[in-house]
């Protein structure tokens, strides 16, 4: 199966299917702070949400669209030292996926059989770091991914789009192979871990967060969220900076008053406190470790991965992050610093802005707007 013409087509979708919508409906979204309190009020005495996504005026909320869904998930990886970042030119593994989802009998036997795709993959049953696959794909897969689902249909239903759940679910869906695609250059087998997550994982986490019960427990009793990095395609060279997501919880104990536990996870993980104070401002902080370099053995698809340390700190209102500040060994990422659409008043409050510090000092910076769908643009060399 050609690559180019795949990988062309999966992007022009995604961007068409997001603009369509969005070129109408960009104009309505966002409230003042008074009718978002009051919203937020609301759905908290309600069975039916919306639980993830409050259209705030202020922070991650204001910044997201469909396009954050695409450039965040769909690049996810891209924050690991060695993946081009280079979107346009990026030789992906459509072949890869394609034999994924045709011959997956084949994918799983060539990964080792069943048993091993079993408890590597499906089931809590290997719980080395290399083996446990199993924690990303529940934790990502499923938990983060149902979660982005979730929340871009509760924008999309903000905006009074019709089918907000399958216009949802093809922006995810969409990103997730475009994820697949992204993680496996110029690799033409299928792999076990990809008939995992798209036949099983992904899809998993759009059934179950489609359930009110659910989406309701995590968002209320795990205090769980996603916030977005202000993802950006930068200048002159082409490439996405300044993309993540922090699946994020914030667990309630007795130990300090005013504080939780802190736990956010992706592409990395860190622990730590949230504190929280007046105004419904809550001041999170956390170390633990990113990820670093990601391998893919071109034969049985096999993924592993090495660490670097990393630290955060992290301002949100209502969980619509304000400010996050993070340190790393990252070479690309020894400082980034984001502050969120409506923190700064300048220009109707409609902007935010990011900057990047590399180990050897060079800068890489952007702007965001509440109405540019979820993404930004920026300057790197």
């Amino acid at each position: 199966m050609p690559t180019g013409p795949f990988s062309r087509t999966l992007i022009l979708f995604s961007l068409l299917h997001v603009f369509v919508p969005g070129v109408v409906i960009a104009q309505n979204g966002g409230q003042t702070e008074a009718d978002a309190a009051v919203q937020i009020s609301e759905s908290n005495a309600k069975d039916s949400g919306p639980f993830f996504f409050h259209d705030l005026p202020y922070g991650s909320d204001a910044f997201m669209g469909p396009l954050d869904v695409i450039l965040n998930k769909g690049f996810a990886l891209s924050q690991t030292e060695a993946k081009s970042r280079k979107v346009f030119e990026y030789p992906y593994g459509a072949s890869h996926v394609y034999q994924s989802l045709t011959h997956p009998l084949e994918a799983i036997e060539r990964g080792g059989g069943w048993w091993p795709f079993l408890q590597k993959e499906v089931l809590p049953l290997s719980f080395s770091f290399n083996d446990s696959k199993w924690y990303t794909n529940y934790t990502g897969h499923v938990i983060e991914g149902g979660i982005h689902w979730r929340r871009l249909k509760e924008w999309y239903e903000a905006r009074g789009v019709p089918a907000a759940g399958l216009m949802s679910a093809a922006t995810s869906m969409a990103a997730a192979v475009l994820n697949e695609m992204y993680e496996h250059p110029g690799i033409k087998q299928g792999g076990a871990a990809t008939v995992a997550d798209l036949y099983f994982f992904d899809i998993l986490g759009i059934v179950l967060f489609a359930n009110d019960g659910v989406s309701r427990f995590f968002a209320q009793t795990m205090h769980a969220n996603i916030w977005p990095g202000q993802a950006s395609l930068t200048l002159p060279s082409g490439e996405v900076h300044n993309n993540a997501n922090y699946l994020f919880f914030k667990f309630p104990w007795g130990v300090i008053p005013n504080s939780s536990i802190f736990f956010w996870t992706g592409i990395g993980a860190q622990v730590g406190l949230t504190f929280h104070r007046g105004h419904d401002l809550d001041f999170s902080f956390g170390v633990g470790k990113d990820a670093k370099q990601m391998h893919v053995d071109p034969i049985t698809g096999e993924e592993t991965a090495d660490l670097a340390y990393s630290a955060g700190l992290f301002v949100d209102r209502n969980n619509s992050l304000l400010v996050s500040v993070r340190v790393s060994q990252l070479w690309d990422r020894l400082l980034n610093v984001n502050v969120y659409p409506g923190v700064f008043r300048p220009f109707g409050g409609s902007f935010g802005a990011w900057v990047s510090f590399s180990r050897d000092l060079q800068v890489r910076l952007g702007i965001t707007n509440r109405y540019w769908l979820g993404a930004g643009i920026g300057l790197a060399r």
